[in-house]
């Protein structure tokens, strides 16, 4: 019996040392520390704005019945295109007809009467006439597609009920992006600026926009505050657009273009095809550039700490790093921009802590630069 007791306590006694030199080499692992070397160079800094959009149009009608009557012609399909003037549906006219010749004799016979009042009365009644007759007519108002058709020869629509829409037509040549900013981001958007746009119906295919309208009124929803804006699609001379910066310059599309690469790469007819599949009421996903600055020196943003209102960095200097000012300037989710003290070419170092249980580190978005695991 004594010797299970001591087999047991030896056993316990070795578990217990494993376990306090497992913690022990554990916690030297999780503060151990290390160094990045980042060296500094010059690249494209671009910032964005995210929201959510929709298609809409900036031309379309609902067109209603004016007057009441039975159908008697349908002259479109949905899909058709038609100009504005162009009679869509007619109603049957006859009693409208009959009243309008009414209505002119007894003009004709006012005007002998020699009254004026009763001229002017029997005028205003023959004009009221033409027109009721005339509308038996319906016109589309503007230059679109037939969207929707809701009569059929044999309906009898009425004016002034939910019956009197005979039809939708929208112009398809005036489309824009309805979308709206919180207000985190409202001062980064400026009516100019160039941006992208993905549906999930394009996969890969990320088209040039640009920003036309920015909302003067904020609007609440939920304890949300967003303020309104509008882009409008680019498809033309896309290298001549400009894109006013945060920083109120003037420059190149060139970034919109580059995200824009599975548009702008496609020949013409394939940008056309494309534009064609773009109709009211798709959503989509846009992306602001709101920053966009050419050959500007860039660090990660842990390679920077701040003193007494001053930024400074660690730059290596042989075997050494020494200590130096720097003016910094724009900052994105990418890092900081340097404006002046530092040279390209020099190398900065950031500290990096590592731990192995996780075996993850300090992750700094930065092009061209991946930290080592």
């Amino acid at each position: 019996m004594r010797k299970y007791i001591l087999f047991a306590m030896i056993i316990m006694s070795i578990m217990l040392l494993f376990w306090s030199c497992n913690r022990s080499a554990q916690q030297s692992v999780t503060t151990n520390s290390s160094t990045i070397e980042y060296t500094v160079k010059k690249t494209n800094l671009t910032d964005t704005v995210s929201v959510s959009g929709k298609i809409m149009a900036e031309s379309s009608a609902e067109i209603k019945a004016l007057v009441s009557g039975v159908v008697k012609k349908i002259n479109v399909q949905e899909g058709d295109t038609v100009k504005a003037g162009d009679v869509l549906v007619e109603l049957d006219d006859s009693d409208y007809r009959l009243s309008y010749l009414k209505a002119l004799q007894n003009y004709e016979t006012a005007k002998n009467s020699g009254s004026r009042l009763l001229v002017e009365q029997r005028q205003l009644e023959l004009e009221i006439a033409k027109r009721d007759l005339d509308r038996c007519k319906i016109t589309s108002p503007v230059d679109g597609v037939v969207t929707a058709l809701n009569v059929k020869v044999g309906d009898y629509v009425s004016k002034g009920t939910s019956v009197d829409v005979v039809a939708k037509v929208i112009s398809l040549d005036n489309l824009y992006v309805s979308a709206a900013v919180e207000e985190v981001d409202y001062s980064k958007v400026k009516v100019g600026q160039m941006a992208t746009l993905a549906f999930d119906a394009f996969e890969g295919v990320n088209f040039p926009a640009q920003v036309t309208y920015v909302g003067s009124e904020a609007q609440s929803s939920s304890g949300i505050v967003t303020i309104p804006i509008k882009l409008k699609l680019v498809v033309q001379n896309l290298q001549m657009t400009t894109a006013r910066t945060s920083s109120g310059t003037q420059g190149t599309s060139e970034d919109a273009q580059s995200m824009a690469q599975g548009f702008v790469g496609q020949s013409a007819a394939q940008r056309n095809e494309l534009l064609k599949k773009i109709i009211p009421g798709l959503s989509c996903e846009v992306q602001i550039i709101v920053l966009a600055k050419n050959d500007v020196m860039i660090i990660p943003t842990a390679a920077v700490s701040f003193e007494g209102g001053k930024a400074y960095v660690n730059v290596k200097s042989g075997t050494t790093t020494e200590k130096r000012e720097v003016t910094v300037g724009e900052r994105t989710s990418g890092g900081y921009e340097i404006i002046s003290g530092l040279n390209e070419g020099e190398v900065v170092v950031v500290n990096k802590t590592s731990s192995s249980s996780t075996n993850r580190g300090v992750q700094m978005n930065i092009p061209g630069f991946a930290p080592p695991r």
